[in-house]
């Protein structure tokens, strides 16, 4: 689906087959290097993966091929689940600029960036029509900065995965009022962003995500229980 400025998108998510109104994962982690990549597999698969098939959520992040999207695909596919993942991409990229992974795509008239991100969010909130949704942080680079701060500003709380490394441990190290990195303690600050160690295992973290998704604030701006 190509995406404009004046869409509704929820009723586009619904032209393309998908159910609005359902819980909804956001994963973030661009950016990532590989060597972290390689291992979030069995965190994806048992966290993300378990929850949004137990939910029977929608997960939307970004489309473009490898990276977080291609990691979870991956996961996705071992389990055999069959939840939706939606990728959001900008419109200019090819096919083979997209992580075929995903089920469904929107395209949307930004070029790379922030643009992206705030559309991930818009596309969530659109998905998640009222239910509530989280993002899920695990490592991230420069690019994950701008993807946190557009879910904190649709009033989606945030979940960061500690030590997976990059931008989810610096929130993590800001929500335990240690020493980060100023982007994170204003995240932080924010009152949406909140931390997990995965150290007390994949269960515990998944009991996190499943816990988030049934808190009244998990809802977005404007919204109710």
């Amino acid at each position: 689906m190509r995406a404009s400025p004046e869409i509704d998108l929820g009723r586009a998510l619904r032209g393309m087959g998908l159910t609005t109104g359902v819980p909804v994962i956001v994963p973030v982690g661009a950016g990532s290097r590989p060597g972290q990549l390689a291992r979030l597999g069995l965190l994806l698969e048992k966290v993300l993966v378990t929850v949004a098939e137990e939910l029977e959520a929608t997960v939307v992040g970004t489309g473009d091929a490898g990276g977080l999207g291609a990691a979870l695909g991956h996961a996705r596919e071992r389990k055999k689940a069959g939840f939706p993942m939606v990728g959001v991409a900008s419109d200019g990229f090819e096919p083979q600029d997209l992580e075929s992974a995903h089920t469904h795509f929107v395209l949307v008239p930004v070029d790379h960036g922030a643009g992206v991100a705030r559309w991930v969010a818009e596309v969530a909130t659109a998905a998640a029509g009222g239910n509530r949704s989280v993002a899920v942080v695990t490592a991230g680079g420069e690019p994950a900065w701008e993807a946190v701060a557009a879910n904190a500003r649709a009033g989606r709380l945030v979940m960061a995965v500690g030590r997976t490394g990059g931008v989810a441990d610096q929130l993590a190290a800001a929500c335990d009022a240690r020493a980060a990195d100023p982007r994170a303690r204003a995240l932080a600050g924010s009152g949406q962003v909140f931390a997990v160690d995965p150290a007390k295992g994949a269960a515990y973290v998944a009991d996190a995500l499943r816990g988030a998704l049934s808190r009244p604030d998990a809802l977005g701006p404007g919204e109710s229980s």
